[in-house]
């Protein structure tokens, strides 16, 4: 009932009670009780006195048919579902459960309007509220050169971000191994859940989160300084910005497999913030380590000279800091 409701009110209208009540089949006190059920979603929704009911903004629910539009005919040849849920608690844990056959070079890909667990790194929380972001997780297998050859971080990271400069974003870069920044601020993330036995193929999920407009009872809950597009003047199409992070993933994936990360070093050096900064690095295995990035290695470690000696640290050892 209530993703019905939300259907209603999506075009940001002022709606009654009444109105609302009728086209759903039930009383104003329940439409009004439904009403307060919206706000655990992250919907702002005000209550205009003696009209009735408004999102405070507007948006475009996901539509399966405006995403596989958009999707280049290599992309859909490959893809073996597409999903859109209204809730999920993870659209990558939901990709992760799915034990259906994915063929080598297939991709599946999971949307959804609200998260209840979106994840970030290291075990931190994605604010995930409902219908105003994008949440996209992509299931697909990488063959053991693939995986070898390191950087498959990294050149998620640089696909997702060279969608957004395509899109007109200017200052977008990525801060090791694939946090996307918007002028110092976290504007998108990427998570990788990797799974297989030695020798590939392997099974990869790789989730994505973009901030597109994050209403004021979804802010309060991010710990960390954020950016959303909406600040930068660019208020996308949620569905098409959908389609060209699933193209420019595909297309990402299918050379880091052929080719590895050599393949992305110049479009890493573009978009790297890290390189030439201080940085502090924390792990669990030893003290806080504090140097200068220095690039990144082979396989996508990255270098921190530290009291003059250079080594390389890996995704998943490490939090970096930029001091």
């Amino acid at each position: 009932m209530r993703y019905r409701l939300i259907a209603l009110l999506a075009d940001g209208s002022v709606q009654s009670g009444q109105s609302l009540g009728q086209r759903l089949g039930i009383s104003r006190a329940a439409v009004w009780k439904h009403i307060q059920a919206l706000q655990a979603l992250g919907l702002d929704v005000h209550a205009v006195r003696g009209r009735g009911y408004r999102l405070a903004d507007p948006f475009e629910p996901l539509q399966s048919s405006r995403v596989l539009a958009g999707l280049d005919a290599s992309v859909r040849e490959r893809l073996q579902a597409l999903e859109i849920l209204p809730q999920v608690d993870s659209t990558s844990d939901h990709l992760k459960r799915d034990s259906a056959p994915l063929p080598e070079g297939h991709l599946r890909v999971c949307l959804a309007e609200w998260q209840s667990a979106g994840r970030g790194r290291r075990g931190r929380r994605w604010v995930s509220p409902y219908g105003t972001n994008l949440y996209l997780s992509v299931a697909t297998k990488i063959n053991e050169s693939g995986l070898a050859a390191g950087g498959l971080s990294l050149v998620s990271a640089i696909a997702v971000a060279q969608v957004l400069r395509a899109r007109g974003l200017d200052g977008v870069g990525v801060k090791w191994p694939n946090d996307i920044y918007y002028q110092g601020r976290k504007l998108a993330g990427i998570l990788l859940d990797l799974a297989g036995e030695s020798g590939g193929p392997y099974r990869v999920v790789i989730g994505v989160g973009i901030n597109l407009k994050v209403p004021d009872s979804a802010a309060r809950a991010i710990d960390q300084p954020w950016a959303d597009l909406s600040q930068a003047g660019l208020h996308l199409s949620r569905s098409q910005l959908a389609a060209d992070v699933i193209n420019s993933l595909a297309e990402a994936l299918r050379r880091c497999d052929a080719h590895g990360l050599p393949d992305f070093i110049n479009s890493w050096n573009e978009l790297d913030l890290v390189t030439g900064r201080a940085v502090e690095l924390h792990n669990e295995r030893e003290p806080m380590i504090t140097g200068i990035a220095r690039g990144i290695d082979p396989r996508g470690g990255l270098l921190i000279e530290h009291q003059g000696k250079t080594r390389s640290y890996h995704a998943g050892e490490v939090s970096l800091r930029l001091s």
